[in-house]
């Protein structure tokens, strides 16, 4: 399942696709809110293909600006890593059906395994394209996908720096995301 997808054939699928998911649609998705919503829109998407192009625009205004760091704001590799977590449920979700809401059925996502590189830091005020796209699928259980995240109108990633460096992504890996009853997580305390 799109073995030969990468962060590249997104951006060309882009605007092909199934069309954007708003802000507000997003959360219909999502159990997430404020300021823990780590989507800003969904630019395009083919769940039957199975892959999402998303947005994120890291705003200087985020709280965690306050202390990660005050002299050089960066935006923190595990908030990068939730935004994707988050996008990736929203292709779950598209891919499968709705997690039922209610009674002893109740369902829940859990990230089953992350691995994630990263390639640069990333400062407020810089908008990220971010593509995850499926490679594996369980049923309506389980799902596996590779992400890429990199900074638009970044120039770093194909030509040097001043100082003779270019740039990987921002953030790229692996996810598998599970779709399971709430109740399994009996005794955490959820």
């Amino acid at each position: 399942m799109n073995e030969d997808m990468n962060f590249h054939t997104i951006l060309e699928k882009s605007g092909s696709g199934q069309g954007p998911i708003t802000h507000t649609d997003c959360k219909s998705y999502l159990r997430h809110t404020h300021p823990m919503l780590g989507v800003d829109q969904i630019a395009d998407h083919d769940f039957e293909t199975g892959w999402i192009h998303a947005v994120r625009a890291i705003s200087c205004s985020d709280p965690v600006f306050a202390g990660h760091f005050p002299d050089a704001g960066v935006y923190p590799g595990t908030s990068i890593n939730q935004d994707v977590n988050q996008i990736g449920i929203i292709l779950l979700i598209g891919m499968t059906s709705a997690l039922k809401e209610d009674g002893a059925g109740q369902e829940i996502t859990a990230v089953k395994g992350v691995s994630s590189t990263f390639g640069h830091p990333v400062p407020p005020g810089c908008l990220l394209d971010i593509g995850v796209w499926a490679t594996a699928k369980e049923g309506s259980k389980t799902i596996d996908m590779k992400f890429e995240a990199r900074m638009r109108d970044f120039p770093f990633y194909n030509k040097p720096n001043k100082f003779g460096l270019s740039f990987p992504a921002a953030i790229a890996g692996e996810l598998t995301l599970v779709r399971t009853k709430r109740k399994f997580y009996d005794g955490i305390g959820l």
